[in-house]
């Protein structure tokens, strides 16, 4: 293509393949189910609709849920039978077998994702409002199913004629088996035969005999071996019975053709409907994939507005997030808006600008074209153009620096407010002077159109320049000094060196070369650079200090929280022990007025001598005191008893003993024995005693209990399963079941590996496993209990 005719979307193609966006796409495309949908998405390109764009973001969110949550989304069965619809509304066409599968396939899983997402509809409100209009038609799926088996053959039962013509054949073909045996065994003995079997060529039953013999049975020949020793022949006693089989596969053909031709005219009654199930399911298809693509990469789901701002915080380039994982990849933070219009970045050589210049111009391209970006990303639509990378063409006689020229000719015609504008190494190639002089006149061009942009730089009058002006901003990649590395950070608002004069100086050059060389630049210049790198430094500290405070806070914050639960605690135990104290109190006075309403009782009725009155008093007057010593040290210095495994216990409101079989310090509790029954429970429910355990034979026991052995906790969160997981051990243990099922189904796994995570930890559980094929597979645990 001829770079000085490109129109606006010829160059918003080329920019976007400069910054490598279809390689993006093709990691989008991999994580689709159908073909179509693959193709969908490699040919997505950003979107002007910003309310369509708010639509598929929350629409990809939401199926993101659904990943993250661990549901079987049930997309399986899924094709493009489009065609085979427009084929269906011909008149007498009719699908084949295996395509009529295709279709029943799709509309079993319209009917399942609908039912899905109504099922979720107060989860996923987008989701289920896209999905609610999804065909359905249960009898068509029933008319397929009773017609095709799944391996792609007509039933005997689709009618009645053809079960009746089925029979026929196969009655007819043993008779004729039975004749062409008889005749086997009697030209066996005279060794004309090369096999003692049955063959069929052209649909008719043969004999296999050897050339030679070929006219020993009167028949008909329908063929000759390979090599020739051997001729296949129909009897003449078998012309009948073979003519007859042939008419009945005749009438075969014609049954199956019109059962697949009544099929297809049903389908075709529908089409219209099941193309737009087909559009909608191949929709979910892509939302999917976009989904998958965020769950793998980290993407979050960015906010589109419409005023004239671009905000990215913490994004990644997403090529360099696959190849080589987030961690590994340093994050960037930029922003455009009020009276910020451009960022002149400037550094060193492979120092990371042309891959921050493509990584906002991706992130940027993702959120507009429906993808969640690698970071914070909030902007509305913008028209992409670039100028990235060398567009030299020999042929054509255009060297870097003309090829340049020409594109930021074509993006000056063609850019407006909306567009960003992405350019690396602005102007380069030619004389420096003049080379600043175009970039400065690019930028106020740009400027002027109230374009956003980003350009890089080595020139150092372009960063002087961008000091003076309010609508730019410098930016500049770091530099370790030191370690003479690059840091691929990002840092705004601070102009970066290109660090010529220290590579060449530990490179080795020459120092009567180098002090010439600052000589020849001047004063001016250097101290220019030394001021750069003040700025730099003091950049740097700034941040350090930043994040050290933000730490100190987090960790102050983190202590706050924790002492305020302690100190909660605390003042719940305190007001229960108060709360006990101030009953034993009361007892204890109802006791003492109890006490002395009796005795003066006793002495008025005179029932017993005064001695033995003023006896039992001071009997039950000691009573009482020792009680109120004992609720007074009980508040004052709470006595803690220490447990430890295979213990006797006693439980409140169970009088026989049992033994401490699992021990859990950290979450303060025990699972006892009682005989033969195991119980979990608080450890401030236990005592201790001297009572002895007895000894119960299990096969005297008649245990009844409803204790479930198999729960189901798809679709839960992680925290939710794990509570239901801890209780159904908690009611097996109580029942004496010894082994747990737990479905969580397959999806991504996560759920899987939290609850298996939480399992290593339960101390009731002594180990666990995947369950086998016929149990379930990778979608269902074994738990096995102590």
């Amino acid at each position: 293509m001829d770079q000085s005719h490109l129109d606006e979307r010829a160059l918003v193609r080329r920019s976007l393949d400069e910054l490598e966006f279809p390689k993006v796409l093709e990691h989008v495309a991999a994580n689709a189910i159908s073909d179509v949908g693959a193709e969908l998405i490699r040919a997505i390109e950003p979107v002007e609709d910003s309310e369509w764009l708010r639509l598929e973001h929350r629409r990809v969110q939401e199926l993101l849920t659904v990943l993250q949550r661990d549901l079987d989304l049930p997309l399986e069965g899924l094709h493009d039978i489009r065609p085979l619809l427009n084929k269906a509304r011909v008149e007498n066409a009719f699908l084949q077998p295996i395509q009529l599968l295709n279709v029943r396939d799709m509309l079993r899983t319209s009917r399942l994702v609908k039912h899905f997402f109504a099922q979720y509809q107060e989860d996923f409100p987008a989701l289920h409002g896209f999905t609610s209009d999804l065909y359905e038609n249960r009898l068509l799926e029933k008319h397929i199913h009773e017609a095709i088996d799944d391996n792609g053959e007509v039933r005997d039962t689709a009618s009645r004629e053809l079960a009746r013509i089925r029979r026929d054949i196969l009655d007819t073909s043993n008779k004729l088996r039975a004749r062409l045996n008889r005749i086997l065994a009697k030209e066996k003995e005279a060794d004309v035969l090369t096999d003692d079997f049955i063959t069929q060529r052209d649909g008719r039953f043969v004999l296999p005999m050897k050339t030679e013999f070929k006219r020993h049975i009167p028949g008909i020949i329908h063929g000759v071996s390979n090599t020739g020793a051997t001729v296949f022949i129909e009897p003449a006693a078998t012309f009948e019975l073979n003519n007859e089989i042939s008419l009945l596969y005749g009438e075969e053909t014609r049954e199956i053709q019109r059962i697949l031709t009544t099929l297809t005219m049903e389908i075709g009654s529908e089409s219209l409907l099941a193309a737009r199930m087909v559009d909608i399911l191949i929709a979910i298809d892509v939302v999917r994939a976009k989904a998958r693509h965020a769950h793998q990469c980290g993407g979050i789901m960015p906010v589109i507005v419409d005023e004239p701002v671009v905000q990215l915080h913490g994004v990644r380039h997403p090529l360099l997030v696959r190849s080589k994982g987030a961690r590994d990849v340093v994050p960037l933070t930029i922003e455009f808006g009020g009276e910020v219009y451009g960022h002149l970045i400037s550094g060193p050589n492979a120092g990371g600008k042309t891959v921050a210049l493509k990584s906002i111009g991706l992130n940027v391209a993702m959120a507009i074209s429906g993808i969640f970006p690698i970071g914070e990303c909030t902007t509305g639509f913008r028209s992409i153009f670039a100028a990235i990378g060398d567009n030299q063409s020999i042929e054509n006689d255009v060297s870097t620096f003309s090829s340049q020229i020409i594109r930021l000719r074509e993006i000056l015609t063609n850019c407006s407010p909306l567009s960003l504008v992405l350019v690396d190494e602005i102007c380069s190639g030619t004389d420096p002077q003049e080379g600043s002089a175009l970039a400065v006149g690019v930028m106020e061009g740009l400027f002027k159109r109230q374009a956003f942009y980003i350009v890089t730089t080595h020139q150092t009058s372009l960063k002087s320049y961008a000091l003076r002006r309010p609508e730019i901003s410098n930016a500049c990649m770091e530099f370790d000094v030191d370690k003479m590395e690059p840091t691929y950070r990002f840092l705004s608002g601070v102009p970066g060196n290109s660090y010529a004069f220290v590579l060449a100086d530990k490179l080795g050059m020459p120092p009567v070369v180098m002090q010439r060389s600052r000589e020849y630049l001047g004063e001016k210049h250097n101290e220019l650079e030394e001021s750069i790198e003040i700025i730099q430094r003091y950049r740097r500290e700034t941040e350090n200090l930043k994040r050290e405070a933000a730490a100190t806070k987090a960790r102050a914050e983190r202590l706050e929280t924790k002492y305020e639960h302690k100190f909660d605690e605390f003042r719940r135990k305190y007001k229960d022990l108060v709360r006990a104290a101030e009953t034993e109190a009361a007892d204890l006075v109802k006791g003492a007025n109890k006490l002395i309403e009796n005795t003066v009782r006793e002495i008025r009725e005179q029932q017993k001598p005064v001695t033995e009155v003023r006896k039992s008093y001071e009997q039950a007057k000691k009573d009482i005191l020792a009680k109120g010593q004992a609720a007074r040290e009980k508040v004052e210095q709470p006595v803690e008893v220490k447990f430890e495994q295979g213990d006797v216990v006693v439980m409140e409101g169970y009088e026989k003993p049992g033994v401490i079989l699992v021990l859990d310090l950290d979450s303060k509790s025990a699972v006892v024995e009682f005989n033969s029954v195991k119980f979990k429970t608080d450890l401030s429910k236990l005592k201790p005693t001297n009572k002895k355990v007895d000894k119960v034979k299990r096969h005297e026991l008649e245990f009844r209990t409803n204790a479930q052995t198999r729960i189901d906790v798809r679709g839960m969160y992680a925290e939710e399963a794990s509570l239901e997981v801890e209780n159904a051990i908690a009611e097996a243990m109580m029942g004496n079941v010894t082994e747990l099922t737990v479905v969580h189904g397959k999806g991504t796994g996560a759920l899987r590996q939290a609850l298996q995570r939480y399992l290593k930890t339960h101390p009731g559980v002594e180990g666990f496993r995947q369950g086998k094929l016929t149990e379930g597979g990778a979608g269902v645990t074994i738990v096995e209990l102590k």
